[in-house]
């Protein structure tokens, strides 16, 4: 008469897979399968998974599982003594009378210690803590850097003003060109301090530039024997009341 482990063995031989297949098929670890087909069924967990376990094992393999389980049961009773019932509360509650456990045994990580399961649960917690705290100080930190930059700023911007309203105002300086249509005289005096920047004839077809930072006068004896520009611009002498010679102001 054939063995469990036997007509195991041959019912998986018979759809034409391996045990590797088996394995990855039921989430049971392939040297598992192999005790099984050997009809060793002493593993290192404890009785209920090893039961759940047989039983996703033989549904897979098209068995009459309740009743491939009750031979199981039969032989590990006739092998040896019952075990002293295992503290469910170390594995969580574990049932196997229905469809629904038999998927969750044969999903189930083979040789999972729940011990371990809970240990690294709770390091990933502690983990995960850490790193929230680390960004809560990295929050923290950004903000109050944001702050002392924008208060930095804003002193900045508010200081501002008073320099420059203690600065007089520059006036951008200008370039005055005269060119003598025909010989001519001309005199260039500073309003503000009358000093005189020119005083002097001009020949025929001579040119003279003179930088104005400020208003000035200017008196021609022929306004008509002049051509004024201002930073490259032709400007017109004025029309005097006496003729051709004058004095006009320049701003």
């Amino acid at each position: 008469m054939q063995t469990l482990g036997e007509r195991l063995e041959e019912a998986r031989k018979r759809k034409g897979i391996s045990i590797r297949e088996a394995a990855e098929a039921t989430k049971i670890r392939g040297d598992y399968l192999q005790k099984f087909e050997a009809n060793t069924f002493e593993i290192d967990l404890p009785p209920l998974y090893i039961r759940g376990f047989v039983r996703a094992y033989a549904r897979f393999l098209d068995f009459d599982a309740p009743r491939f389980l009750a031979e199981y049961d039969a032989l590990v009773s006739g092998d040896r003594r019952p075990a002293k019932r295992e503290p469910r509360e170390n594995y969580g509650r574990v049932e196997f009378g229905s469809d629904n456990a038999d998927s969750n045994e044969s999903s189930r990580p083979s040789g999972l210690d729940p011990v371990m399961l809970k240990n690294l649960l709770l390091g990933g917690g502690v983990v995960i803590a850490i790193i929230i705290i680390v960004l809560i100080i990295n929050a923290v930190t950004s903000s109050s850097s944001a702050r002392t930059t924008s208060t930095e700023a804003a002193s900045d911007t508010t200081s501002a003003p008073a320099k420059s309203s203690t600065a007089a105002p520059a006036t951008a300086a200008q370039t005055l060109t005269f060119t003598a249509l025909d010989t001519t005289r001309i005199k260039i005096v500073r309003d503000a301090d009358k000093g005189v920047v020119y005083d002097g004839t001009f020949a025929r077809g001579e040119t003279r530039s003179f930088r104005k930072t400020g208003v000035l006068l200017v008196t021609v004896e022929d306004r008509a024997k002049l051509r004024m520009e201002v930073n490259g611009r032709a400007m017109e002498i004025p029309v005097f009341e006496t003729g051709n010679y004058g004095r006009f102001k320049l701003d």
